[in-house]
């Protein structure tokens, strides 16, 4: 208790002054809230809002400046860069221009390369095909017919070659070089085989005789 005892006196002489300070507080406040409205006059008050009606036009002022400077470069950027996306555009359009026109100068020599490419293949094949049809003329057997010879054919439509195959009384096909005529083999007459010809003797070739090597004669000297 006795520990107890200071600090409950001091508690007690605390709560005592508290409505005490509580009041001096109160009266310092009201002192100062009197001074202060006694200052605020009309005069005060007026003098304070025009105050602040000149910041505020100030500001509003220093706002539309601001907006115009504001207005005034965007539009000056955007005109500049109109300007530059027209003359990008004009350049990308000539360049286009150019590139198509390019494009269709090589696709001419191009095709003018193909055709003489083409003529001139269709004249390689042409004379192939001239060559082999002269060359098809020379062995072609109508060829043969056109010297005066004939071909003989059966019944059946295949070439005879030999009398002793052609039976008595066949049907045969001559055919000569201006046409055909149609035949029926003699059966009275026996086939006659066509000669053979006898093989030519070899002969030796006679070699000529060497050259005999004269020696010159030693006539002497005149001087």
């Amino acid at each position: 208790s006795e520990l107890l005892a200071i600090p409950r006196q001091r508690l007690d002489h605390l709560g005592a002054a508290l409505p005490r300070g509580l009041k001096a507080n109160t009266h310092a406040h009201f002192r100062r809230f009197a001074s202060t409205s006694g200052r605020l006059t009309l005069r005060v008050l007026h003098g304070q809002i025009s105050h602040a009606r000149q910041r505020l036009t100030v500001s509003g002022e220093r706002i539309a400046l601001s907006a115009r400077s504001l207005l005034r470069s965007r539009r000056e950027r955007f005109t500049g860069l109109e300007v530059r996306f027209k003359a990008s555009k004009l350049a990308n359009a000539q360049a286009q221009r150019n590139a198509i026109a390019r494009q269709r100068e090589r696709t001419h020599r191009l095709a003018e390369r193909a055709q003489r490419a083409m003529v001139t293949l269709l004249q390689r094949l042409d004379a192939r095909v001239g060559q082999s049809g002269k060359l098809l003329a020379a062995l072609s057997y109508r060829s043969v017919l056109a010297r005066g010879f004939a071909l003989v054919r059966d019944d059946a439509g295949h070439p005879v070659h030999a009398a002793a195959s052609v039976a008595p009384n066949a049907l045969l096909s001559i055919e000569f070089a201006d046409g055909r005529v149609a035949a029926t083999a003699d059966g009275d007459r026996p086939a006659i085989a066509a000669p053979t010809p006898e093989p030519k003797p070899v002969t030796r070739e006679s070699k000529p005789a060497p050259k005999r090597l004269v020696k010159p004669v030693d006539q002497g000297s005149l001087f």
